[in-house]
């Protein structure tokens, strides 16, 4: 067991699109296991994220959001999120609308699961539209989820590789009772990500055997977002990896046109809805962070 849970270098964004803590901040240690063959194609990986311990004041995280929920288990001190205390030791991490902002400190220490966009479902059994938004939500809230259990049952683990293989037996005893992901969805977030969002969702439509409105039912149930939504969230992303890309050579104009907009204006709007910042403030911040 413990020679397959290696760390993966994938980066799809969220919460594993962690980096290490710049110089003013406490530090970040990330880690990343991918799942067993039965759960990769709902799961993007099982993380820890623990604080370094600093004398230093505490750092922040920016959590970007990609259409995707996940479970959180806290197994240090109280968590601070978007400036924030959170209580509670175990939650669903529905999907983000906008870029969430997590205090790094030295008490830090996290264990999670991280689901592909739309693929949490069969897993939480709940419609993502009452989860989705920015806040965590109580596992007491989703009793029978049984996640209490869980994170007791993670806490007296031996070691790291104990408490990942219990992830996983837990996600694969729901999985096995699970009611499959429709594949009219499957096909269109597959058509969404490869076109980086940068289609219209009409376009999207004429190549389904079903219409927009069926569409729009599927990704509120599974997704928790519209389907122009994380088209919007695709094209940001794509913006923020162009503009780490290219640093501070970068130009806005063209980086702009590359993700799919057609006029700055647009471009500023949805980067800033999406990250609270605007392209030119990340711009600084991504210099700031990675020099």
């Amino acid at each position: 067991m413990k020679e397959r849970f290696h760390s993966s270098q994938t980066d799809r964004g969220g919460i594993v699109g962690f980096r290490p803590a710049g110089r003013s901040a406490a530090g970040l240690t990330l880690r990343r296991f991918h799942p067993c063959a039965a759960l990769r194609p709902y799961v993007q990986c099982l993380w820890q994220a623990r604080g370094q311990a600093s004398s230093e004041a505490a750092g922040v995280e920016l959590l970007h959001p990609d259409g995707a929920a996940g479970l959180l288990f806290n197994f240090g001190g109280v968590l601070e999120r978007d400036g924030e205390r959170v209580g509670g030791a175990y939650w669903v991490d529905g999907p983000k609308r906008r870029t969430a902002r997590l205090a790094v400190g030295s008490e830090l220490d996290l264990l999670g699961i991280r689901f592909l966009p739309g693929m949490a479902f069969p897993f939480v059994g709940e419609a993502l539209s009452a989860l989705a938004g920015g806040e965590l939500t109580s596992g007491d809230a989703l009793r029978r989820l049984e996640l209490e259990t869980l994170h007791e049952r993670l806490w007296q683990a031996p070691g790291l590789a104990g408490r990942l293989a219990l992830l996983e037996e837990y996600l694969l005893g729901r999985l096995r009772d699970a009611e499959p992901v429709p594949l009219g969805l499957v096909s269109s977030l597959g058509w969404l990500q490869r076109h980086q969002g940068q289609v219209s969702i009409a376009t999207l439509v004429d190549e389904l055997p079903f219409g927009q409105r069926r569409l729009e039912r599927l990704f509120q149930h599974h997704m928790g977002l519209s389907p122009k939504r994380y088209a919007r969230l695709l094209r940001v992303a794509r913006s923020r990896e162009l503009i780490k890309q290219g640093g501070s050579a970068t130009s806005l104009t063209e980086t702009a046109f590359t993700a799919g907009y057609f006029d700055q204006a647009h471009f500023i709007h949805d980067f800033k809805a999406v990250t609270g910042l605007t392209p030119g403030g990340y711009r600084d911040h991504v210099r700031r962070r990675y020099g």
